[in-house]
C-alpha cells in the first residue's frame, strides 16, 4: 500500500525536486461540480510517516465523493459488512492506481479516477465536422475523388504524382515505384486529447502473386506528406504479401494476414497513446504510440500501386468516431494574461500572484494577490482581466493581518462568492480566514465564522483551496509544525458556521505534501505546481473520495512563450460541462506573471455503478 503512494501529491501546491525539501502551490476551489485550484504554498518534507489505514478513513469520515450519487458499494469485491467493504475498496482502489496502465483493468470501471487520461470516458464529437463519419469508395458513384469527398462534406486532397483513382473496388492511392500517391481526408484532429475509433476495409490486389508492388495504407500522421508519408499510428495493407500492417512512428509494429476482402480492421486510438487493433470485432493487440506528438493529426490515405488500377491495392472504404476526452496535458490557447485597471500603474498588475479563478455562469471572475491586498476582475477574454473598480476588496484590517493578505481562493456556493485567503500576523505565522460578497462583487465582507487558526504543534496555516458541493465545504491548507516541517492538511464541514473538521487518516500529509481540488466528471482532479532545480511545473492527482489518489504527473510545464518559458506554478482551474479552464503563474527567468489555458475535457460521462 505505502509504495503505491509514495509519490503522490495533492491540489495546487508547490514542492521541490525529489531528495530536498518540497515547496508547493495548492489551489482554489470553485462552485459544486465546478470547482477549480490555485494559489502559492511552499511545503518542507518531514519524513516518512506509516501508510494510512484507508479502510478506517473510509469509515471515520463523511461521505466525501467528489460524486456522492456514485454507488461505491458497487465495487467489485464490496461486502455488506461495512469494515469488510471499506477494506475491499480501498485495495481495489490501490490496485487500480497503482500503475499507469492498471486503470485498464476490468475491476476499475467503478472509479472516476480512471477515466482522466485513459479514453475510458469520453463525449462523442457531435456532427463532427473534421472528419467524415463514413467514406465508401465504392459506392461514390463518380470518377473523381474530391466529388466522392464532397459528397460526404469532407474537404480531401490529393498528393503524389498520379492522381489517386476510384473505381469499384475503392481508392487507390496511385502512388509510383519512387513515392507514395494518396489522398488527405477531412481536418486536423488532437489524437492527445480526442478517441478516434477507425474502422478500414481493404481491396487486395488481383494476381498479385508476391512480386507486385501494390501497398494501401489510412494512417495518421504530424507532417506534409513527402515523397512518402510518414504514418505515426495506422494501417498499411502489403499487397504482395498479403499482410495488415500495424504502423507506429512510421515503423511496422505487427503484421497479420489480410485475408479476404470482407475483413474489417478497426483501429481505436485513445489519448493516453494506446492503440488497440480488432479484426472483425476481435482483438488482435495493443500498441503504444505518441498522442501527445499528434495535437494536429492528419489522416490520409496513402500507397504504391503499379498493376492496373482495376487490379491494384484499394482502400473499399472508411469509417470514423471521434470523441473528446479528459487528457490533462492538451492545454490549448496558453497565453500571458493582460489587467485593464484604471491606475496609472496597470501594467504593474499582470504580475499579481496566486491568482484564483471562478464561474459564476454570467461571468468568470479573477482573484490575485498584490503587495498583500487582494483584487478582483472580471476575465473578459481568456487572456484578459478588466478590474471594474480600481481598487482591492480586501485590504489588512485586523492584527493577524499585519503583514497581508495572500492566496486568495474564490467560491461560489450557488448563491454568494466566498474569498478565503491567507491572513498573516506581525510574526508572519498565517491563519485562513473568509469574507463574503454577492454576484455584484464589488465589496466582500469578512464573515466573523470561525477560520481555521495554529494551534498546538501547527504554528502557521497557508494558502487555502476549497472546493464545495452541496451540503459539504472541503479545504485544503499548508500546514507548518514548530520544527518548520510543513505538509498538507485537509479539513471539512456541513456549514462554516461550524468551523472545520480535519479528514482523518487519509492520505495527503503522507504524500507530496500539497494540494488543491476540482470536481471533474465525478472526481476530484488536484493540481499543484512543483519545483525542479530553478523550474516549476504543475502536475496532477486524482480521487473519488479525497483518500487514495492516483498520480498523472506533469501537466503543464515549460513552453515556447516567453511568459513562461520557464514553466507554470500557482495554478486555479475551473470545471465546465464540456472544458476545463486554468490560469497560473507563468515564469520567465525573471518574474512570474499570470497566463491563461484550456482543454476540451466533457464530464458527466463517469460510466454509472448503481
Amino acid at each position: 500500500m505505502a509504495a503505491a503512494l509514495a509519490v503522490v501529491s495533492f491540489g495546487c501546491g508547490e514542492t521541490q525536486d525529489a531528495g530536498s525539501s518540497p515547496a508547493m502551490d495548492a489551489g482554489t476551489g470553485g462552485s459544486a461540480g465546478s470547482a477549480g485550484t490555485g494559489g502559492d504554498l511552499g511545503v518542507n518534507g518531514s519524513g516518512g510517516a506509516e501508510a494510512p489505514n484507508f479502510a478506517d478513513a473510509l469509515g471515520e469520515n463523511p461521505a466525501l465523493f467528489a460524486d456522492p450519487l456514485r454507488n461505491p458499494g458497487d465495487v467489485p469485491g464490496m461486502s455488506t459488512d461495512a469494515a469488510e467493504g471499506a477494506q475491499a475498496y480501498a485495495e481495489a482502489a490501490l490496485a487500480c492506481y497503482a500503475t499507469p496502465d492498471a486503470c485498464a483493468g476490468p475491476d476499475c470501471g467503478a472509479f472516476a479516477s480512471c477515466c482522466v487520461n485513459t479514453g475510458a470516458c469520453c463525449a462523442p464529437v457531435v456532427d463532427n465536422a473534421a472528419l467524415p463519419a463514413l467514406l465508401d469508395f465504392r459506392g461514390c458513384g463518380v470518377l473523381e475523388l474530391l466529388a466522392c469527398a464532397e459528397a460526404s462534406s469532407t474537404m480531401t486532397e490529393t498528393f503524389g504524382e498520379l492522381e489517386p483513382v476510384l473505381n469499384a473496388r475503392g481508392l487507390v492511392p496511385n502512388g509510383t515505384a519512387n513515392a507514395e500517391g494518396g489522398a488527405l481526408i477531412g481536418e486536423p484532429v488532437n489524437l492527445a486529447s480526442q478517441r478516434v475509433e477507425l474502422d478500414v476495409q481493404f481491396a487486395l490486389p488481383v494476381g498479385c502473386s508476391g512480386t507486385c508492388l501494390e501497398s494501401a495504407g489510412v494512417a495518421f500522421t504530424a507532417t506534409a506528406p513527402g515523397a512518402f508519408v510518414d504514418a505515426e499510428v495506422g494501417l498499411l495493407l502489403s499487397g504482395s504479401r498479403e499482410l495488415v500492417n500495424v504502423m507506429i512512428g512510421n515503423e511496422v509494429a505487427d503484421s497479420f494476414f489480410a485475408g479476404p476482402g470482407s475483413s474489417k480492421w478497426r483501429l481505436i486510438l485513445s489519448p493516453d497513446g494506446l492503440a488497440q487493433l480488432f479484426r472483425d470485432g476481435a482483438l488482435q493487440g495493443q500498441y503504444a504510440f505518441d498522442a501527445a506528438a499528434l495535437t494536429q493529426a492528419q489522416l490520409v490515405a496513402f500507397g504504391r500501386n503499379l498493376s492496373a488500377t482495376a487490379n491494384s491495392a484499394a482502400i473499399a472504404s472508411i469509417e470514423v468516431q471521434v470523441a473528446d476526452c479528459d487528457n490533462p496535458r492538451a492545454w490549448s490557447e496558453r497565453q500571458p494574461v493582460s489587467v485593464s485597471i484604471g491606475v496609472n500603474d496597470a501594467a504593474r498588475h499582470a504580475f499579481g500572484a496566486s491568482p484564483s479563478l471562478v464561474d459564476l455562469g454570467q461571468s468568470k471572475q479573477v482573484a490575485y494577490e498584490l503587495d498583500g491586498e487582494i483584487y478582483v476582475g472580471e476575465l473578459v477574454t481568456p487572456s484578459e482581466v478588466f478590474v471594474a473598480v480600481p481598487a482591492p476588496v480586501l485590504v489588512p484590517s485586523a492584527p493577524d493581518e499585519a503583514m497581508g493578505l495572500g492566496h486568495p481562493e474564490l467560491v461560489f456556493d450557488g448563491s454568494n462568492v466566498f474569498l478565503f485567503y491567507t491572513a498573516r500576523d506581525a510574526s508572519g505565522a498565517g491563519s485562513i480566514r473568509a469574507a463574503v460578497s454577492d454576484l455584484g462583487l464589488s465589496a466582500f465582507t469578512r464573515t466573523g465564522t470561525p477560520g481555521l487558526i495554529p494551534a498546538g504543534d501547527i504554528v502557521s496555516y497557508e494558502a487555502p483551496t476549497v472546493a464545495y458541493r452541496v451540503g459539504l465545504w472541503l479545504l485544503v491548507v499548508r500546514a507548518t509544525h514548530s520544527d518548520g516541517a510543513t505538509e498538507l492538511q485537509a479539513f471539512y464541514t456541513p456549514n462554516l458556521d461550524d468551523g472545520w473538521e480535519p479528514v482523518v487518516n487519509g492520505g495527503l500529509e503522507q504524500l507530496t505534501r500539497v494540494q488543491s481540488p476540482m470536481i471533474h466528471n465525478s472526481a476530484y482532479q488536484l493540481y499543484y505546481a512543483r519545483r525542479s532545480g530553478t523550474r516549476w511545473s504543475v502536475e496532477l492527482l486524482v480521487s473519488d473520495e479525497l483518500l487514495i489518489w492516483r498520480e498523472m504527473g506533469d501537466v503543464l510545464g515549460a513552453s515556447n512563450e516567453a511568459y513562461d518559458s520557464l514553466g507554470a506554478r500557482s495554478p486555479d482551474v475551473i470545471s465546465g460541462p464540456d472544458r476545463v479552464d486554468i490560469v497560473y503563474s507563468g515564469q520567465d527567468g525573471v518574474a512570474f506573471r499570470l497566463g491563461t489555458a484550456s482543454r476540451t475535457a466533457p464530464s458527466d460521462t463517469a460510466p454509472s455503478i448503481f
